[in-house]
């Protein structure tokens, strides 16, 4: 792969000088009309200014594509020569990832309608109404700069873990994207921690992708599913009569790597008599086969996971200390779905798009109340439960549009009661200090959830919370630290 390929990768945080929204209209006064309402819009863009370029017809619309990069289109759908509808099946098969938002009147709706189905991200009636026309920009302008800034993870990672979800837009996504990019830099041992589905597999890919040996090996062992008898042949190797059908010397996983990566999935699973022995591999950077008398010098990076609390292992003597502390010198906690709400609608369309291609039906898409429904649920089993959710709403579907009641039908319905170990953090101190704490906190995911259902905008989110905008937006401030 070229330097300059990863090199884009390896600081995703670069951000561009302009926004390039690219209009494609053939009436000078439709034009005129559609960029007045733009101006009136007061468009923002996490990438800086916003440079806007005209063009005539679907044709000059495809050459500017071909001369530089565009991050939005806005298109008429009646144009001379190619359509609009036609210049919207042209865009997907050039940059999936660039929204085309189509403007046409209100007869020609069900044209629009196709649109989407072709690959449209939304549509806007003339005449325009340019609050309605802010509110699709935004949406649009926000999906173009969540898309571009995850491309390029997807290009290196896509043929390790394809369709697994390492996409977002929050905060907490941006965390574990400067941790990979700073983990990468460096060769010291990394410490992934987090739920089972939380892709931990995927950030350690990544880190070894974006790092310096990434034309090196890769080797994976799973401590909590091969046998315990094995694990030590697995990582160390053996010598032919080591033990009962050992036929012949075998390397082991960490020879294999040598100049590469070892992850080690689930090394709280680890038996003590290994730890020991991997403590004096990462000490001395020396291996012994099982059987062997003579030790071989290897070099590579050493990246473990955990759904565990090695921590508390420590402490009860079933993980060594010295192991974990040179294990943790870099750490990545990879969060739970429940926490990333606002990530959810964008990787539940990845998902969608992805098993949509794979089982042949490309043009079903998530309505409104079923983006709501996915963002309500918790996900125990993280993206990995979403993912199997919507795999199987995709082979029940039988309508294009997915909807709250599709997604809903799939999900547990029986919620147990409220207990007592759910408001044990809120339980000490006094009354009054444990109802600020949990107003708080439910304020906060409250908030979170209905900017992620609305693509984080205010006015609408606002609308269906049945407040007025400032208020929604003062709670903004206040509970999740950001103006607007």
């Amino acid at each position: 792969m070229a330097d300059t390929a990863i090199d884009t990768v390896r600081d995703p945080f670069r951000a561009k000088l302009k926004f390039t929204i690219l209009l494609v209209e053939d009436q000078a006064g439709d034009s005129e009309l559609m960029l007045d309402a733009i101006e009136q819009t007061e468009l923002k863009s996490l990438e800086g200014d916003i440079d806007i370029e005209v063009r005539a017809t679907a044709e000059g619309a495809l050459q500017l594509l071909a001369e530089r990069p565009v991050d939005l289109i806005i298109t008429d759908m009646m144009l001379p020569g190619l359509s609009g509808l036609d210049l919207v099946s042209r865009v997907q098969e050039i940059d999936r990832n660039l929204p085309v938002l189509v403007v046409t009147r209100m007869k020609g709706v069900h044209e629009a309608v196709d649109a989407m189905r072709r690959g449209a991200y939304d549509y806007i009636l003339k005449p325009v109404n340019p609050e309605d026309l802010g509110m699709r920009l935004h949406r649009a302008i926000r999906m173009s700069e969540i898309l571009r800034r995850n491309s390029a993870y997807e290009r290196i990672l896509r043929q390790h873990a394809p369709g697994d979800g390492l996409v977002g837009a929050g905060a907490a996504f941006q965390t574990i994207m400067r941790r990979i990019y700073e983990a990468a830099q460096v060769r010291s041992t990394v410490l992934i921690m987090g739920e089972t589905g939380t892709g931990k597999g995927m950030i350690a890919r990544a880190i070894h992708a974006q790092s310096r040996e990434r034309d090196k090996p890769f080797q994976v062992i799973d401590c909590a599913t091969v046998p315990e008898g094995m694990v030590e042949s697995e990582l160390f190797g053996h010598v032919r009569g080591a033990f009962t059908g050992a036929v012949s010397d075998k390397p082991g996983l960490i020879e294999l790597a040598d100049g590469g990566s070892v992850f080690l999935d689930e090394i709280g699973e680890l038996p003590l008599a290994l730890q020991t022995k991997l403590l004096r591999v990462l000490e001395d950077n020396e291996v012994r086969p099982v059987g062997g008398t003579h030790v071989k010098r290897v070099d590579m990076r050493f990246i473990a996971a955990t759904n565990q609390d090695l921590e508390a292992k420590v402490r009860d003597g079933s993980f060594r200390k010295d192991l974990y502390y040179r294990l943790a010198v870099l750490t990545i906690q990879a969060p739970p779905l429940r926490e990333r709400a606002e990530d959810i609608p964008v990787i539940a369309r990845q998902l969608l798009a992805q098993l949509g291609r794979e089982m042949g039906k490309p043009r079903v898409y998530l309505d409104p109340s079923a983006m709501e429904a996915l963002v309500g649920y918790r996900w125990p089993g993280n993206v990995r439960e979403l993912r199997n959710v919507l795999e199987r709403t995709l082979m029940l579907a039988t309508d294009e549009a997915i909807r709250g009641a599709n997604i809903s039908a799939l999900l547990p319905q029986d919620r147990p009661a409220a207990s007592t170990g759910e408001f044990s953090s809120y339980l000490a101190g006094s009354y009054s200090d444990a109802k600020k704490r949990l107003l708080k906190d439910f304020t906060t995911t409250y908030l979170k959830h209905k900017l992620a259902v609305h693509d984080d905008h205010i006015s609408q989110a606002a609308l269906q919370s049945g407040m007025p905008r400032q208020n929604f937006s003062r709670l903004i401030k206040r509970y999740l630290g950001r103006d607007e």
